[in-house]
């Protein structure tokens, strides 16, 4: 699932099982609001964001096919990431364990501004 229109076409065919309202605030999802984040012959993974509310969910669709698909699976995301580019940013690398992020913490001046630290991680 490569192009841009593959993927369109894949969230229209969706939409048919796909939750169609948000268990928060009861806003209805749009095709916007869906958003391919990595796609296998397996399955395919999409980030859902209820525009209204915020409330995110990370769906996993397995045996995604053109003229359909066998299941999907809906987990509540609770991540402090805004948005489905970053989420694909980080999605399938290694996660930091603990004692990495001390190391670091270790060498970083805890008298940096907020914005020299984002400079200092980009």
């Amino acid at each position: 699932m490569q192009d841009n229109t593959e993927q369109q076409k894949f969230i229209k065919n969706l939409l048919a099982v796909a939750p169609k309202h948000c268990d928060n605030c009861g806003a209805r999802y749009s095709e916007a609001d869906f958003k391919v984040i990595k796609s296998s012959p397996v399955s395919t993974v999409l980030h859902l964001k209820c525009k209204t509310c915020a409330n995110a969910y990370m769906l996993n669709v397995l045996n995604p096919a053109t003229n359909g698909m066998v299941g999907a699976q809906r987990t509540p995301v609770n991540i402090d990431l805004e948005n489905g580019d970053e989420i694909q940013k980080f999605a399938g690398i290694e996660s930091v364990d603990r004692d990495e992020a001390i190391d670091i913490l270790k060498f970083i001046n805890p008298d940096l501004a907020e914005d020299q630290l984002k400079d200092l991680i980009s």
